[in-house]
């Protein structure tokens, strides 16, 4: 099925690198800027600390020796805020889509998917906080939001904690916010749920709320690693 302007493709890239998915997003926003349609990528990613354009070392609260044994990497992020973990366990959904000057509207419908998503697991009460963007459950922190726009067109995205081995958070300073708790929806009593079934299952909520079609691609020439 071929893709068309009112339609949005969704491709599950598997276990993939975060410098190899940013990659992938810079190149389909190119094509975005050139009028294709938008594209979703939804992704795995080994363990990394991702710094974005606020982002402090010293927020890394692992040395590097630690950080090697664990086998976490540490990557810049175009997108705002600070230190981010990214790792298994956790879904990353990246919409490279026109957004113009709808940024806020952005961000909140990626929360409420979010939320929609964690509600479906079991996970209720959670809600959107805009002054340290992403998913909250009282105190507790269940998924992290960082976009950048250039040009109308929006890469990065939001990731959803659905079972992250825990001792990672302890890693850093999580978005520069010393003394909160980041956890995960199998933690408070969310059902469990693969990383691809709940990327697939955003993709559909996501697509609803923007009125398009959804439409799969596979991610052969994406250069993913498919487990």
């Amino acid at each position: 099925m071929a893709s068309t302007p009112e339609s949005l493709r969704a491709v599950w890239l598997g276990r993939m690198g975060f410098d190899e998915a940013l990659a992938l997003q810079l190149a389909a926003r190119e094509r975005v800027v050139a009028g294709e349609p938008g594209v979703l990528f939804l992704v795995e990613h080994p363990p990394v600390l991702t710094l974005g354009r606020r982002g402090k070392m010293e927020d890394i609260l692992w040395s590097a020796e630690q950080r090697a044994a664990a086998g976490v990497t540490v990557s810049e992020a175009p997108r705002g805020g600070e230190v981010t973990l990214h790792g298994p366990g956790q879904l990353v959904a990246y919409p490279v889509v026109m957004v113009g000057r709808r940024i806020r509207e952005h961000i909140v419908r990626l929360a409420e998917v979010a939320i929609e998503l964690l509600r479906e697991l079991g996970v209720d009460g959670c809600e959107f906080r805009m002054e340290h963007p992403g998913v909250w459950r009282g105190s507790e922190k269940l998924a992290s939001i960082g976009i950048h726009v250039s040009r109308g067109v929006s890469v990065q995205g939001i990731s959803i904690n659905l079972d992250v081995d825990q001792g990672l958070f302890g890693a850093l300073v999580s978005c520069g916010l010393r003394g909160v708790t980041v956890t995960s929806a199998a933690a408070v009593g969310g059902r469990e749920v693969g990383v691809e079934a709940a990327g697939r299952r955003f993709a559909a909520v996501y697509t609803a709320q923007l009125g398009l079609p959804l439409v799969w691609e596979g991610a052969e020439g994406y250069g993913s690693d498919p487990r």
